[in-house]
C-alpha cells in the first residue's frame, strides 16, 4: 500500500510540478537541532578569477559554458544521532571523521534539510555507529541547486557537481576535515552526484578522493539504456519486471520530467555517452569512458558500497555499476553482501558488459577491438566493491522507517561494512 501511495504521488509531481516534499532553503533558516552552514566561492576559490581554472577544468567548464552555469553561494547542514544537537564549531577535530551526504530526488526534489529523509537516514546510521569512537559523530548534508523544467540556467547539469565540489573543498581546505576520513554517501540522485564527485576529482587532481563511498539506489544510467527503447522496452529488464513494484513511476512522464530538466540546454546523447551523467550507460564509447577492465573507475575510492533490492526498478543498473567497479580490481568481481548471494555465481565479465542487452553492431565491434587491446596504463587495484541486496527491497528502501525489518538490517550492515575499514 504505502509503495502504490508514494508512486502516486510521484506521478501527481510529475503532472503539476508541485512539490509535496521539502524545498531547498533560500537565506538562513531556522534549524532545531542541525547546523546550518553558508559557503561562499570566495572561501574556496582563487580571489583572480582568471585562477578559477585551478579549480574549474575539464568536463565541468565545459558544461558550465553551454549551459550558462554561475558560480554561486551554496549550503548545506551539520546533523548528529537522534536526539543530539549537532556541534555549532564547524571545524574538524583532530582525526575526526565525517558522513558527507548528497540526497537524492532525481536533481528536481529533495532538499538536505533535517527532518527529512536523507537528513534521518543519516542520524540512524550515526545511531548505528556510536559504539566506536573511530566512527563521524556527524554528517553534513549539501543543499545543491536543483534542476528547473523552466531555467536551464538555474539549476540543470553541472550545477550540483559545482555545488558539491565547493561544499567538499571547502570541508577538506576550511574545515579541515582530510579526505581519507570521509565517507561519501549519496542516495538515488545523490548517488549519481557521488560518483559524479569522485570522477572529477580523480579527472582534474584538484584534492585527493574520499576513502570511502556509499551508495543507496544510485541513478546511474540516466539514459535507461539498460531498459531499452519506451516503446519496445527490454522484456527482460527490471523496468519491466519491476514496474509495480518499486516506488519509481516507469512511465515516459517521470523519465521526460527529470531527464529533460537536468539536461537543460545539451544534448539527449549527452545522457548516454557522458560518464559523468550516466556511469554505467550501455552506450559509452569501448575505447574511451567504457574502456575494460576499469570501465572508467580506475582511481575510484578504496572502498565503495552499493545498496539495491531485487523490487527496484533500476535494480540492473547496481548490479552493473558494481561488476564494473570490480573488474578492475585484483579481486575482480564484488563482494556479495545481504541477500545477493545468488548473484555471486554468475560470470563477472557477463555482469560487467551486459552482452545481451540490444546495441548496434557497431558498439559490438569497437568493444571487441578494445577488449583485445585493453588499456595498459592503469593496473589491477586493490579497491573493494560490495554489492549488497534484499530480497523484495524497494528503491532507496533503508530511508523508509516503515520498510522493517530490511532498513535496520540494511543499516547494520553498512555500520558493520564501514567499522571493517582497517587502515
Amino acid at each position: 500500500m504505502f509503495v502504490s501511495l508514494i508512486r502516486s504521488c510521484t506521478i501527481l509531481i510529475c503532472k503539476t510540478r508541485i512539490l509535496l516534499s521539502g524545498h531547498p532553503v533560500k537565506g538562513e533558516p531556522k534549524v532545531n537541532k542541525s547546523t546550518f552552514l553558508r559557503i561562499d566561492p570566495a572561501d574556496v576559490l582563487p580571489t583572480d578569477k582568471e585562477k578559477h581554472n585551478d579549480v574549474i577544468r575539464g568536463e565541468l567548464r565545459r558544461a558550465m559554458s553551454l549551459q550558462g552555469t554561475e558560480i554561486v553561494p551554496t549550503s548545506g547542514f551539520f546533523i548528529a544521532r537522534h536526539g543530539e544537537v549537532a556541534p555549532k564549531d564547524v571545524q574538524a577535530q583532530p582525526g575526526e571523521s565525517l558522513l558527507l551526504h548528497f540526497h537524492g530526488g532525481a536533481y528536481w526534489l529533495g532538499t538536505a534539510q533535517e527532518g527529512y529523509p536523507s537528513a534521518k537516514f543519516c542520524s540512524s546510521l550515526l545511531e548505528h555507529l556510536q559504539d566506536d569512537p573511530r566512527m563521524p559523530k556527524r554528517a553534513f548534508l549539501v543543499e545543491y541547486r536543483l534542476a528547473q523544467h523552466t531555467n536551464y540556467q538555474e539549476g540543470s547539469y553541472p550545477a550540483a557537481l559545482l555545488d558539491v565540489l565547493l561544499a567538499y573543498l571547502y570541508l577538506v581546505r576550511t574545515c579541515g576535515f582530510r579526505p581519507e576520513n570521509m565517507i561519501l554517501c549519496g542516495d538515488s540522485s545523490g548517488g549519481n552526484l557521488a560518483l559524479a564527485l569522485c570522477r572529477y576529482l580523480r579527472d582534474e587532481k584538484i584534492e585527493d578522493l574520499p576513502r570511502s563511498l556509499l551508495l543507496l539506489s544510485p541513478w546511474c544510467d540516466v539514459s535507461r539504456s539498460h531498459s531499452g527503447p519506451l516503446k519496445s522496452p527490454n522484456s527482460f529488464s527490471t523496468t519491466v519486471l519491476n514496474r509495480q513494484c518499486d516506488i519509481i513511476d516507469a512511465s515516459q512522464l517521470y523519465r521526460n520530467s527529470a531527464v529533460s530538466a537536468l539536461l537543460g540546454r545539451l544534448p539527449a546523447s549527452e545522457a548516454y555517452m557522458n560518464p559523468y551523467l550516466s556511469p554505467v550507460s550501455l552506450q559509452l564509447d569501448p575505447h574511451g569512458h567504457a574502456r575494460t577492465p576499469h570501465w572508467g573507475f580506475e582511481g575510484f575510492p578504496s572502498r565503495t558500497m552499493i545498496c539495491t533490492g531485487s523490487a527496484e526498478l533500476n535494480g540492473e543498473q547496481h548490479v552493473t555499476l558494481a561488476y564494473r567497479m570490480a573488474e578492475g580490481t585484483r579481486r575482480g568481481r564484488p563482494i556479495c553482501s545481504g541477500d545477493t548471494l545468488l548473484l555471486c555465481d554468475v560470470e563477472a565479465q557477463h555482469c560487467a558488459l551486459r552482452r545481451e542487452y540490444p546495441r548496434t553492431s557497431e558498439w559490438l565491434a569497437r568493444h571487441g577491438k578494445a577488449a583485445l587491446y585493453p588499456s595498459g596504463t592503469a593496473p589491477l587495484e586493490d579497491r573493494e566493491v560490495v554489492l549488497d541486496r534484499a530480497t523484495d527491497g524497494i528503491h532507496i528502501y533503508p530511508m523508509f522507517s516503515w520498510f522493517e525489518p530490511e532498513r535496520s538490517q540494511a543499516l547494520g550492515r553498512m555500520a558493520a561494512w564501514i567499522k571493517a575499514d582497517n587502515r
